[in-house]
């Protein structure tokens, strides 16, 4: 009998040994993942600028609202779809100008013959480049580029306005404290183990 209780007291103490080493190296296992969650150490960094400054920064000159705030990638793609808008406004008032003084000299050229062939009735010039094939398309096409341009412009002021609230918006987001981070790992059962952490306002 008193071997027996001698067999279970060792037994159970290496029962209890080996309990606590295999805790000792899972915590050990899972202290560098703690360590290395970037939403517990490191706090979140302060702003440099007030939403409102983001917001008048990015109106006047794309994308650098958002870059105070650190929104590179935003202030990226703002600063591009306003620069190619600007640029094709540009192109289409170039293009404008020339359709309008083709058909300017278009026009010229027609009265400079009608006036060369004795023709001064205001009502039979008017029908002679009303009937002109040449100069009807270029008045056309000046209409559609002058149509072109308001669009571009609208949309270009539609663009400056969206930008603004939008780096107004994403400064006062960046205020915010860092979302929940959940994170799985391998258990040392060959299970899965779930972690979430909420950060607290200190």
């Amino acid at each position: 009998m008193r071997a027996n209780r001698d067999l279970a007291w060792m037994t159970g103490a290496l029962v209890a040994l080996g309990g606590v080493a295999w805790g000792t190296s899972v915590s050990a296992q899972d202290v560098p993942r703690a360590a290395a969650s970037p939403s517990v150490e490191s706090p979140q960094a302060p702003l440099r600028i007030s939403p409102r400054g983001a917001l008048v920064r990015a109106m006047v000159l794309p994308g650098w609202g958002h870059a105070a705030i650190g929104s590179y990638t935003r202030g990226a793609f703002y600063f591009a779809f306003e620069s190619l808008t600007a640029y094709t406004f540009l192109r289409t008032r170039a293009r404008l100008g020339d359709a309008r003084e083709r058909a300017a000299f278009r026009e010229s050229f027609l009265r400079a013959g009608l006036a060369s062939s004795g023709v001064t009735d205001p009502a039979a010039i008017a029908a002679a480049l009303d009937g002109d094939d040449v100069l009807q398309g270029l008045e056309a096409l000046s209409a559609s580029r002058e149509n072109q341009q308001e669009d571009l412009l609208a949309f270009g002021i539609f663009m400056v306005f969206l930008t603004g609230a939008d780096a107004f918006v994403s400064a006062h987001l960046a205020r915010f404290p860092a979302p929940i981070d959940v994170q799985v790992a391998p258990s040392a059962t060959g299970g899965l183990e779930a972690a979430v952490r909420v950060p607290l306002p200190r």
